[in-house]
């Protein structure tokens, strides 16, 4: 058994006309390609956490075929969601959509404990976190206090699940909680000092990919997971 991750597949299953090769040649076939990677690395004994931008689709109805194509692939999924999200809605409402559908091995991340593979996940979307400048006297401000209120819930409720720290902690969170020139890490600060083992993400895309930072911070190791920064293949974190 392996936890693996893979965000950002942005699938267009019922919406052919949404292609994401504006951000490059890389991303042609990338649907096809996904599923090729996953069903040569991942098995039904497996997980693979997915860290956001899922569909494409505005409504969860719409996202039906998007599902679908993940639910017949290996392995537990494990969502959290992203910015293009739009379909997101009530965690209620979105487990009973799983169930009338009989999409059983897809599970949902957010402010909550997950235990797979004996590890413990949680997951929030997060927010932005260029400069402080960035975020001050915006609108920006508002989203990304709630933020950084989820991801303490996050931690905190990953401690109190294991006080004695017997399993190890991941946290899965859409937005890169510390970027490349790590000038400003509040967010990263709060997951490394509340004692997150691995924190994945994604959200970066193309020339992007140049603020990905990959490694130890303050004790905590970063993983960035975009679709086309590893290849459009489910990396191996566990």
């Amino acid at each position: 058994m392996a936890i693996y991750a893979l965000a950002d597949l942005h699938l267009s299953l019922s919406i052919p006309d949404k292609s994401m090769e504006v951000f490059g040649s890389s991303w042609g076939d990338y649907i096809l390609r996904v599923r090729e990677n996953w069903e040569n690395m991942v098995t039904a004994l497996d997980t693979v956490l997915i860290p956001g931008d899922i569909s494409w689709a505005t409504y969860i109805d719409q996202a039906e075929e998007d599902f679908r194509f993940l639910s017949d692939l290996p392995g537990r999924k494990l969502l959290c969601r992203g910015n293009h999200d739009y379909w997101w809605t009530t965690i209620k409402k979105m487990e009973e959509f799983f169930a009338e559908k009989g999409f059983t091995n897809i599970e949902l991340v957010r402010t909550n404990v997950i235990e797979a593979d004996g590890c413990l996940i949680s997951g929030t979307r997060g927010w932005m976190i260029e400069s402080k400048e960035s975020i001050e006297g915006s609108d920006n401000k508002k989203i990304y206090e709630r933020e950084r209120l989820r991801i303490k819930m996050c931690v905190d409720m990953l401690a109190e699940a294991d006080p004695e720290h017997t399993k190890k902690r991941i946290l899965m969170i859409h937005y890169p909680p510390v970027t490349a020139n790590r000038g400003f890490t509040e967010y990263a600060d709060m997951i490394a000092e509340g004692g997150v083992d691995i924190c994945v993400y994604g959200h970066l895309h193309g020339t992007a990919h140049r603020k990905a930072f990959e490694g130890d911070y303050n004790g905590t190791r970063f993983i960035c997971a975009a679709a086309d920064y590893v290849n459009f293949k489910p990396v191996r974190i566990v």
